[in-house]
């Protein structure tokens, strides 16, 4: 991160200090109305928060809304990537904050989501991430409580999906058997929205940084799992439009390709005694 210390400095200091929550949302050239609506629904919250945007926009979007909504806007005047563009947030916020809200732009929030989530975790004092029921825009269960993945996943997942092999690997690696109604503990939790207690952060670190888009909330979830609670909480709700499934395309199927590759070389491809014993111990819960 050492070329963006100024960056991070310019937003540390436009933190408040003793907030509950640090909301940070990456954009990529935007809709201005998108924006607008992430940033009231961060806002206008019960708890005290504070909005940071990273704007990897190339160049740089017209923001002075957003400024004048009371967020903190930084643009990196290059596309560094989801994680590497809220890593921003999450360096600058250290010590400002109770927990860090990463989240996707493209949420529509039901009710006080934020205040519910804070809620929970402040409940829950063992989990150091959290996540919400996260729904499509038809009101349809997205199943983003998740084992760790291992390459036979990827393909089942991503080649062939529609054999039966393929849809009876998916359906326990998805859980979806599992109605999704109680609180469960998951070692992969999405990335779409997080809530990231910051003292847990501060003991294994922000994203990984080799990972330009994908696999980035699997790693960091991941070493979250190996020291606290990664929790799902059935009763606060997210719509998410999912926008990469509905309109994919080569370059996100690159880059998801990349990451698992460099997430696989990182954890391990078919020897990962740690993913199996924290899969089965996961399974074991539902029986």
């Amino acid at each position: 991160m050492q070329k963006f210390d100024h960056l991070i400095d310019n937003v540390r200091d436009a933190i408040p200090d003793g907030i509950d929550a640090c909301v940070s949302l990456v954009l990529f050239n935007n809709d201005k109305q998108e924006v607008v609506d992430a940033i009231r629904q961060a806002s206008s919250t019960q708890v005290r928060t504070h909005v940071v945007i990273i704007d990897n926009s190339m160049p740089p979007m017209e923001l002075s809304f957003a400024s004048d909504m009371g967020a903190t806007v930084v643009a990196t005047n290059k596309n560094v990537g989801y994680g590497r563009g809220h890593n921003i947030a999450l360096n600058a916020s250290k010590g400002k904050c109770r927990y860090n809200v990463v989240m996707n732009t493209d949420l529509k929030t039901k009710g006080d989501v934020v205040a519910g989530m804070v809620a929970f975790m402040d409940l829950h004092t063992e989990a150091g991430l959290g996540m919400p029921r996260v729904c499509y825009p038809d009101g349809s269960l997205q199943r983003l409580c998740r084992l760790l993945p291992d390459p036979t996943d990827i393909i089942a997942r991503r080649i062939l999906h529609r054999t039966k092999w393929g849809k009876e690997k998916n359906c326990q690696y998805e859980f979806h058997k599992w109605n999704y109604d109680t609180v469960a503990e998951f070692p992969f939790l999405s990335g779409c929205f997080m809530t990231l207690r910051r003292k847990t952060l501060d003991q294994v670190g922000h994203f990984d940084e080799r990972y330009f888009l994908y696999a980035e909330d699997l790693d960091l979830s991941r070493r979250i799992n190996a020291v606290s609670r990664t929790l799902y909480n059935p009763h606060e709700t997210v719509i998410h439009e999912y926008r990469s499934k509905a309109r994919p395309s080569l370059k996100r199927t690159q880059y998801a390709l990349v990451s698992l590759s460099q997430y696989f070389s990182k954890w391990g491809w078919i020897q990962d005694k740690d993913r199996d014993r924290i899969n089965q111990n996961t399974i074991n819960q539902f029986r």
